[in-house]
C-alpha cells in the first residue's frame, strides 16, 4: 500500500527544522532499523540507492524518503512488507537507537574514513558547517515571516466562510468516500508531500497518482476553507476506522493537513495554491468560493493581496537560502569524499540489502 512512494520526513518550516523521523518505524511492532552514521559525503544516500535497487530486483520496493535540503539525496528507505527501514541518522534529523541490537543496527560509516585527513581539514569543515547552519536558520526566518502573513490571510478568509454549509458538505463527502464505520479507530501517518528546497517549493505529484484513483483538488488561495474541510475529512476517516496519511504545510507543520490520503479507499484530496498548482486529469475540484462570502472578502482585497504577494516573495527568498546552503554543503562533502574508502561502504550496503532480502524467507 505504501510502497513505491516518495515523501519528505523532515523540512525547514516556520518552526525551524521540523522532523517526523520518529514515525520511521515502530520499535514495538516487530520492526528492524538500520541507522547510518557518518558525515556529509560519506556515501549514505548512495548506499541507500544501491540497497533500493538491489531489493527491487527481488520484488521489494520501498517507500522513499528524500532530503529536502538536497532533493537528489535519500534520507531513508521504508520496506513496509518486511518491516525494515534504513535511515540516515545524522543531524539535523538525528535518529538514535531505542533498543540497540534488538531493534536497531548501527552502521558506522565513520569507520571507513581517514580521520587524519579530516583532522587536517577541520577548520574548513567547521567553518562550512557553521555557514550552512546559518543559511538554514535564515530560511526558517523567512518561512516564519511568511507564516505570519499566511495566518493573517486565513483569519480574514475564515470570517467569511459559511461554516454550517461547509460542515454539511464535509459530512456528505465523507459518507460517499469512506462508507460505514469499521468498528475501530484508524491510524495516522504524517509525511511532507512538499517542502521548500533548493530547486523551489517542490511536491511529489507522482505520489498522489500512485496512492489515489480518486483525487480531489481543493482550490483555495486563502487556506481557510481547505483547512477546515481537510480537518473534517481526516476526523471522519479516522472515526470510520480508515488509516490516513496526513501531509502538513511547512508554514504550519503542527496545524491541519494541507493534503490528505486514505489509501484503503484510493481517495486523496490536495490543496492547490499559487505556489503549488495541481492539475490531475479527471480530478474533481472544490472551490473556496462555494463556501465563502466573496463580497465580504473583496472588501479586504487590498490587504489580502498584499499579504499573498509578500508571502510569495518570502518563500522565494527561503528557496534562495536553501540553494546557497546546498552549494556550501557540496563543498563540505568534497572534503569528506577523498577521505573515504567507498569500497567498504559498498560492501556494507550489499550486506544490508542481502539481509533485507533474506528477511522475506
Amino acid at each position: 500500500m505504501y510502497n513505491d512512494l516518495d515523501f519528505y520526513l523532515a523540512a525547514n518550516t516556520a518552526k525551524g527544522f521540523y522532523s517526523l523521523f520518529d514515525e520511521l518505524y515502530d520499535p514495538f511492532g516487530g520492526w528492524r532499523a538500520y541507522i547510518l552514521k557518518g558525515g556529509p559525503g560519506t556515501g549514505k544516500s548512495s548506499m541507500m540507492k544501491a540497497i533500493a535497487a538491489a531489493c527491487a530486483k527481488e520484488g521489494l520496493v520501498p517507500e522513499r524518503i528524500w532530503c529536502s535540503s538536497d532533493p537528489q539525496s535519500l534520507d531513508a528507505l521504508i520496506f513496509h512488507d518486511v518491516k525494515i527501514c534504513v535511515a540516515d541518522g545524522t543531524p539535523p534529523h538525528t535518529v538514535e537507537p531505542k533498543f540497540p541490537g534488538a531493534v536497531e543496527t548501527l552502521v558506522n560509516l565513520g569507520g571507513f574514513w581517514d580521520a587524519e585527513k579530516l583532522f587536517q581539514r577541520r577548520k574548513s569543515i567547521i567553518g562550512l558547517t557553521a555557514e550552512c547552519a546559518s543559511l538554514h536558520k535564515r530560511c526558517a526566518r523567512f518561512l516564519l515571516a511568511a507564516e505570519s502573513l499566511d495566518r493573517d490571510v486565513k483569519r480574514i478568509a475564515a470570517a467569511c466562510v459559511d461554516l454550517e454549509k461547509l460542515a454539511r458538505y464535509a459530512s456528505r463527502l465523507a459518507g460517499r468516500k469512506f462508507g460505514a464505520p469499521r468498528g475501530r479507530v484508524g491510524t495516522e501517518s504524517r509525511r511532507f508531500l512538499g517542502a521548500v528546497t533548493p530547486k523551489g517549493t517542490d511536491f511529489f505529484e507522482d505520489t498522489v497518482t500512485r496512492l489515489c484513483t480518486d483525487v480531489m483538488i481543493a482550490e483555495d488561495e486563502y487556506g481557510a476553507v481547505s483547512s477546515l474541510l481537510l480537518s473534517d475529512l481526516r476526523r471522519y476517516a479516522l472515526g470510520n476506522g480508515l488509516d490516513v496519511i496526513s501531509c502538513p504545510c511547512v508554514l504550519d507543520p503542527d496545524g491541519p493537513p494541507e493534503h490528505l490520503f486514505v489509501p484503503e479507499t484510493g481517495f486523496g484530496i490536495v490543496t492547490c495554491k499559487s505556489f503549488h498548482r495541481f492539475d490531475f486529469p479527471g480530478a474533481q475540484k472544490v472551490r473556496y468560493a462555494r463556501f465563502t462570502d466573496t463580497a465580504g472578502l473583496r472588501e479586504r482585497k487590498c490587504r489580502v493581496n498584499f499579504s499573498l504577494r509578500t508571502e510569495k516573495e518570502l518563500l522565494e527568498e527561503a528557496v534562495v537560502s536553501m540553494r546557497n546552503a546546498l552549494e556550501l554543503h557540496d563543498k563540505l562533502e568534497e572534503l569528506y569524499v577523498d577521505a573515504m574508502d567507498f569500497t567498504k561502504v559498498e560492501e556494507a550496503g550489499r550486506r544490508i540489502a542481502a539481509e533485507i532480502v533474506a528477511s522475506c524467507g
